[in-house]
């Protein structure tokens, strides 16, 4: 169909869907969006990504109109497209970048830390949005992604840490350098701890070898609710020690509120923005949705991986803990006659190397103490197949198809 928009509207569109824009200028989460025959390139395989997009089932995209746009859009029911005669992101976002922007401007010695939490939908649209605000001020940075159960960057159970190179539309656009196998969806117990030390190592790598970044941005999960969920936001913020934090704030959440007011504390330099309205344009999803979309980003991983077997020889089971006593993580070896006993087939792993390094994620099938082989899912070359010394356990069980088949407990 062709649907027009006048300029100052936005048109939200729910996934599946692809947009191709005949006509006009589209600002989409802060990128500025061109007609084809507009593109300054001559490359033509470039040139569908600049005024075609492509919108996941389960996902929305706002279509600001910076000028009477047209557009060509193909969906499987008109329900899912939603015209709003203002632009969705709201002038606090536009006030927030702002500020921030000064703040990037001034010389200072380290990167400004930017993290973003919240309990509802909308923080990794304002990572979008910052993200690409700031690549049009030419400014350079880092996205760490700490939300284990719904990754931007790579799949679900791990962390992830890349360098913005281009405008972030979808993932296609944002690349993992760093990733750190935890196994679970979910920071439940010691992986709280876990989760939150892992990402404050990675980010002091990552400013170590990057030497000229004006900043990182950090995604979060929603678990705030509960007094667990207090625990673990404290010890997260605590931890990773941002310079600025954004809070999707909720007069209803009193735990967010004891979050806020505990970073407040924290550090009396921190820089604080409480989003307070509503926006009544963010997609909550469903249950169901963040089901369907964890699956699909393990689907599309594992389609890849065929089954391996390699000698299990003086291979170590491991997981990790934290120890209180000293704050960090440690690993601890599980022992091989104990772990056969327990449902540990199809379980996620991280394949590691003697020191640690991940070298890839996979599933594990069977150990066969008898013959000395471990039979496992991934796509290991050779090569790597002779790296691995190590195989952390996650917790999570899944099928082939990333379908969720249950949990190991260790």
């Amino acid at each position: 169909m062709i649907k027009n928009i006048d300029k100052g509207n936005t048109l939200i569109v729910k996934g599946p869907a692809r947009v191709t824009l005949l006509e006009g200028k589209l600002d989409v989460f802060g990128k500025l969006v061109l007609p084809e025959k507009e593109s300054s390139t001559s490359d033509i395989s470039n040139i569908e990504d600049e005024n075609v997009l492509i919108i996941p089932s389960a996902q929305c995209y706002p279509l600001y109109a910076n000028e009477d746009a047209k557009l060509e859009i193909y969906t499987s029911n008109e329900k899912n497209l939603k015209l709003v005669k203002e632009n969705s992101i709201s002038s606090t976002w536009v006030d927030i970048k702002s500020e921030i922007l000064k703040e990037l401007k001034k010389e200072k010695e380290t990167p400004l830390k930017i993290m973003v939490i919240g309990f509802s939908n909308g923080k990794t649209t304002l990572i979008k949005y910052l993200a690409n605000s700031f690549m049009k001020e030419g400014l350079k940075g880092g996205y760490l992604d700490s939300d284990l159960g719904q990754q931007i960057i790579y799949i679900p159970t791990t962390l992830n840490l890349g360098t913005i190179k281009e405008y972030i539309i979808s993932n296609k656009n944002i690349h993992s350098e760093n990733t750190v196998f935890i196994g679970a969806t979910y920071p439940k117990g010691d992986y709280k701890y876990i989760v939150s030390l892992s990402c404050r190592k990675m980010i002091d790598d990552y400013i170590a070898e990057h030497k000229n970044i004006d900043f990182i941005l950090i995604d979060t999960d929603g678990w705030i609710k509960t007094e667990a969920g207090i625990l673990y936001k404290n010890f997260f913020i605590k931890t990773v020690d941002p310079d600025v934090l954004i809070a999707f704030h909720d007069d209803t959440i009193e735990e967010l509120k004891d979050i806020e007011k505990t970073a407040s504390n924290q550090r009396k330099n921190r820089k604080m923005y409480l989003i307070k309205e509503v926006n009544e344009y963010f997609y909550e999803k469903d249950k169901e949705e963040r089901r369907f979309l964890r699956q699909s980003q393990f689907s599309k991983k594992f389609e890849v991986f065929r089954k391996i077997s390699i000698p299990l020889n003086d291979m170590k089971f491991i997981k990790t803990d934290y120890d209180t006593e000293i704050d960090e993580i440690v690993e601890t070896e599980i022992n091989i006659n104990e772990l056969v006993k327990l449902p540990y087939h199809y379980v996620i792993i991280g394949l590691l190397t003697e020191n640690s390094k991940l070298v890839e994620i996979g599933l594990l099938f069977t150990i066969n103490v008898e013959k000395n082989f471990i039979l496992l899912y991934s796509d290991l070359t050779y090569k790597q197949q002779l790296q691995i010394k190590k195989i952390l356990l996650g917790s999570l069980r899944l099928s082939t198809k990333g379908n969720h088949q249950g949990y190991l407990y260790l």
